[in-house]
């Protein structure tokens, strides 16, 4: 249970709140007992004035001095002396104590409800924060479902354990004790059968909860595996209509869905099982009790009133029991989903600042890769790279796919940290330095473009912090060359773009992460195969961005298509992890090596 023990440490922020609320709903749960209480001497006294009824004598053995004295102290005989001369006093009284108890009540299950939703939207903020630090390598290990289902769906069953569960349990808590009390008060023979039922009340709970928190971890699972068919079938719509492949598409998703069914049939049943078992018990538990209270009214141990307030006293408290048993369920499901969120919350960053970092001066020298190694768990990808890029040079890196281009360049903004050796601008590691001031001086473009459900101004603001003025988005916008079509938009700058930007084509989706980058204005440029989705006219605009861009910046280009790269100060070739040739576009050309035949290669496929 350690891992509610910890979302009930989430709730430190709002104790005062949580603290009142328990005590509105224990005052509630205690004033059920009071009416009930006063069953008795309603029934004795004002609904069978005309019945002698026999009462225990309290110095016969089977009578307890300490409860006769115990019952002088509370007001109950005096109730029915009042019943006797008024009969609509107790009724009266019965109304007055629902109400208030329906007071508290309401108030507490508020407090406690609100206070556990504020738990859970901190949970789910503190969650998705853990998430938005963790590194590249993070998300290759977990799969957006698995992501999504953990923030959304795993905290959502959470959300029932922390409001109205938690409101219930406490209630019910303060109600049984108090009940138990009057019950044994009013009638202590029948009511130490509560006492024996009780355990066995218990029984089908713990022996049923195992069960039910594998089948929920079962069943989250599967909702994770439900979330990845459903976003890869809607993220790739073009592709499943184009193939015509809708109906594969459906059976994976049912494949998903009816694993997720299966595993709710199973905590279906064991929590369809325990209220059965709980049912036999009451019944036998009633049973006994009508048959001791039959021996005892007979010898005149037990009046009519006595045994009714026992009855209904235990009538409660073996629904209060059974509430008790459905919030032991919820909680097991709960558990499970609360050992998922908080295993991902506890992953560790592999990406961090030192404790002693430093704010990165502005870039004034060089960037230098000094004997650089990494790899990934299936092998190595950089090998000992060493490069060094003064400011304001333009390099590119070619190579074929798998050669490290990509892996070279996360290394810069600390996407990763090196397995060995060091990345540093300006002489100092790269990872002696606090990650926000590193990634400033840095504007990425990339081929895959990642635009926002925004207008077009804050997506083009959107690597800035704070206000920024029109003018300046405007301008940026004018040097990427994204002014143009912009200006025919519906809105202009305030149109939104919808999700990931569909509504714009690929090459005016790059003129935007294009004036992105112009705007924040960084010193260091990552090109990514910026151009190699766009067709030729598309390409010919982006690249003209680019140029304004790469204006007076360190500029590190990844290129597939060569073409693109004929401008670059520096085009170093890599292959398996290293550099193996080193010039510019004429000089690579005239040695006749990796990068001629690179070259040969795309334009005799060109011309073909």
């Amino acid at each position: 249970m350690k891992e509610l023990l910890r979302l009930a440490g989430y709730l430190r922020p709002y104790l005062g709140r949580m603290i009142a609320a328990a005590a509105m709903l224990a005052i509630g749960g205690a004033l059920m007992a009071v009416a009930i209480s006063a069953f008795k001497p309603m029934i004795n006294e004002v609904l069978l004035p005309a019945i002698e009824q026999p009462a225990a004598d309290p110095t016969t053995p089977g009578g307890m001095d300490l409860l006769a004295t115990v019952k002088a102290w509370l007001p109950l005989e005096r109730l029915g002396e009042w019943g006797k001369q008024n009969a609509l006093l107790v009724p009266l009284i019965m109304i007055v104590i629902f109400l208030v108890r329906g007071i508290f009540l309401y108030f507490g299950n508020y407090f406690t409800i609100r206070a556990g939703t504020q738990v859970i939207r901190d949970l789910r903020t503190a969650l998705y924060e853990s998430v938005a630090f963790q590194s590249l390598s993070f998300y290759q290990d977990h799969s957006t479902g698995v992501i999504l289902s953990r923030i959304m769906n795993d905290v959502a069953r959470l959300q029932r354990a922390s409001t109205t569960m938690l409101a219930d349990l406490i209630r019910v808590a303060a109600t049984v004790p108090a009940i138990l009390i009057i019950s044994f008060l009013t009638e202590w023979r029948l009511s130490v059968l509560a006492f024996v039922v009780l355990p066995l009340l218990g029984y089908p709970m713990v022996r049923l909860g195992r069960r039910m928190r594998r089948a929920a971890t079962t069943s989250q699972e599967s909702m994770a595996l439900v979330t990845e068919r459903l976003k890869e079938s809607i993220d790739g719509v073009r592709v499943v209509q184009g193939f015509g492949k809708e109906r594969f598409e459906i059976g994976r998703f049912r494949e998903a869905i009816e694993l997720m069914l299966r595993a709710d049939l199973k905590a279906a049943r064991a929590v369809s099982l325990a209220p059965a078992i709980m049912e036999l018990l009451g019944a036998i538990a009633g049973a006994g009790l009508f048959y001791f209270a039959g021996l005892y009214i007979a010898r005149g141990s037990v009046d009519a009133g006595g045994f009714a307030t026992v009855l209904v006293a235990l009538g409660y408290l073996f629904a209060s029991i059974k509430r008790l048993n459905l919030i032991y369920s919820e909680m097991q499901i709960s558990r499970s989903a609360a050992v998922r969120v908080f295993t991902m919350l506890d992953e560790e960053r592999v990406i961090t600042d030192r404790p002693d970092a430093v704010e990165l001066q502005p870039f004034q020298r060089s960037i230098l890769f000094e004997n650089v190694h990494f790899g990934y768990d299936e092998g190595q990808v950089l090998d000992g790279i060493r490069l060094e890029i003064p400011k304001g040079q333009r390099v590119a890196l070619v190579g074929a796919s798998g050669s490290g281009k990509t892996t070279l360049a996360n290394l810069l903004p600390r996407f990763y940290d090196p397995t060995k050796g060091a990345v540093r601008i300006d002489g100092r590691d790269v990872r002696e330095v606090t990650l926000a001031s590193l990634r400033r001086q840095i504007g990425i473009v990339t081929q895959e473009t990642v635009l926002f459900d925004d207008t077009v101004r804050n997506n083009i603001a959107y690597g800035m912090d704070g206000q920024v003025a029109h003018e300046a988005v405007v301008e940026a916008a004018r040097a990427a060359f994204a002014d143009e079509f912009i200006e025919t938009m519906p809105e202009r700058y305030e149109t939104r773009l919808g999700e990931r930007g569909q509504r714009l084509s690929m090459g005016q989706r790059q003129r935007l992460t294009i004036a992105r980058a112009l705007l924040r204005d960084p010193p260091i440029l990552i090109l990514d195969e910026a151009t190699s989705a766009l067709d030729a006219e598309s390409e010919s605009a982006v690249q003209e961005a680019l140029e304004h861009l790469m204006e007076g910046r360190t500029s590190l280009v990844i290129a597939h298509r060569l073409a693109t790269v004929r401008g670059a100060d520096r085009i170093l070739v890599m292959h398996q992890g290293r550099i193996v040739e080193e010039g510019t576009h004429q000089e690579l050309l005239d040695r006749g090596g990796v990068y001629t035949r690179l070259y040969d290669l795309q334009f005799s496929e060109a011309e073909g």
